[in-house]
């Protein structure tokens, strides 16, 4: 059993990494945590330092799990679907590597033709490299803006064709929705993503291990600018820089349908202030280093060790 820990009136995430020995993103990982600010009373629950306890229990078939998950098996005790069942923490991203004080600056909804050549020229001139989120159907009406995101070296990851809320779907129409977002962004940059945004942050944990199965990590977030909701350019900042800590992944926007939108002021604010701090901004598989596709080769490689 997982011990579960309350936050007291003192605590902080680094408080708190500190006592159990845990980095600070696995913390925020494993209890799904939107902002890295903590309130009195919060139940959290400590992962293990190991991250490999529960996977040594006795062979499970995957009849016994979701029925989505890869027939696959690893050793004799160990089945593939049991960790990827178990390393959920791995496909649900809401926090990256606190090693390096760096932040990766994203942005949702575009492509199109108003915000999103404002932000990449700001973008071009403080030489921060980001990560854009986009859907489908918005790629196929502005494709010469993907393709200038792509060619200017920022990464683009799938947030599904026309944003719907992923509970609501079934598993086909799922992997519809997002296999036809990245067959567009393929056929514009070349490049297919491994990288997915669940439409308004909403995404079940059985739905996330079908994702991660096609090859899928689930990218959220630690610091909301709450853009969207037409905020001034200095709450904007304030938001940002309340939830700055190593490892954050920022959320804001590069697409809004009407009225006040000021992620545009504040994005060089934003960039200039953290630096002042002396925060590197980098894109998302940057900033997770090996704790994406090479965090599943070595759980793999741990596992084959202890089955031999």
């Amino acid at each position: 059993m997982a011990e579960v820990y309350e936050v007291k009136p003192e605590d902080t995430l680094a408080t708190i990494s500190d006592e159990y020995g845990i980095p600070e993103d696995k913390i925020v990982n494993k209890n799904k945590l939107l902002s890295t600010a903590l309130w009195p009373g919060q139940q959290l629950e400590i992962p293990s330092k190991s991250g490999f306890d529960e996977i040594k229990a006795p062979f499970l078939t995957t009849s016994k799990l979701s029925s989505s998950l890869p027939e696959l098996f690893i050793g004799p005790r160990v089945s593939l679907a049991k960790l990827m069942s178990n390393s959920l923490d791995n496909e649900m991203i809401y926090m990256g590597n606190t090693d390096k004080k760096r932040i990766a600056l994203t942005f949702d909804d575009g492509p199109e033709d108003t915000y999103t050549p404002q932000i990449l020229e700001i973008l071009k001139q403080k030489n921060v490299k980001a990560t854009f989120f986009v859907m489908g159907e918005r790629v196929t009406e502005y494709p010469e803006r993907l393709k200038q995101i792509h060619e200017e070296g920022h990464v683009i990851g799938n947030h599904t064709w026309d944003h719907p809320h992923l509970p609501e779907l079934s598993d086909q129409q799922m992997h519809e929705n997002i296999k036809a977002t990245s067959a567009e962004i393929e056929k514009v940059t070349g490049v297919k993503p491994d990288l997915f945004r669940p439409p308004f942050g909403e995404i079940e944990d059985r739905q996330a291990a079908l994702l991660s199965g096609q090859g899928y990590r689930s990218i959220l977030w630690t610091a909301d600018s709450r853009d969207w909701e037409g905020l001034p350019a200095e709450e904007i900042v304030s938001r940002v820089k309340q939830d700055a800590r190593p490892g954050v992944i920022a959320l804001q926007h590069n697409y809004h349908a009407s009225g006040p939108f000021e992620t545009v002021e504040a994005l060089p604010q934003i960039i200039d202030e953290l630096r002042a701090e002396g925060y590197e901004f980098v894109t998302v598989p940057k900033l997770l280093d090996a704790k994406g596709s090479h965090s599943k080769i070595n759980a793999f490689q741990k596992i084959n060790a202890m089955n031999h």
